[in-house]
């Protein structure tokens, strides 16, 4: 599974987020967001990122921590995220996922102060 992980962080920071949304999470994966539910499979989380990620035009995302627990991963993240209109969004999160052959099933974000 740590090979796993480490390709997700690579991919993540080099924003790379549709590409590993497509490749590592379940078609039926759920998604939540600071408890809210953001998606209840790959393709609604895809199309909702896709969004989002089309207005960014320079990514810097640092992997701050990583632990794995059996088929739990926890990694955190600092995100400075640079759109189109020059806006810098920073922020940091932790992702905490269930994988299941090799696919995330289930990824909760925590929003970080």
């Amino acid at each position: 599974m740590q090979s796993l992980i480490d390709d997700f962080v690579a991919m993540n920071t080099n924003g790379l987020v549709l590409e590993l949304c497509e490749k590592y999470y379940d078609e039926n994966v759920v998604m939540l967001n600071n408890g809210s539910v953001f998606a209840k499979s790959m393709k609604e989380s895809y199309d909702k990122q896709k969004r989002f990620v089309g207005s960014i035009k320079e990514f810097d995302v640092i992997l701050l921590s990583s632990s794995i627990h059996e088929n739990i991963s926890e990694l955190v993240f600092h995100y400075k995220m640079i759109g189109a209109d020059s806006q810098i969004n920073e922020f940091t999160g932790k992702h905490v996922q269930t994988w299941k052959d090799g696919k995330i099933v289930r990824e909760e974000y925590f929003s970080i102060e």
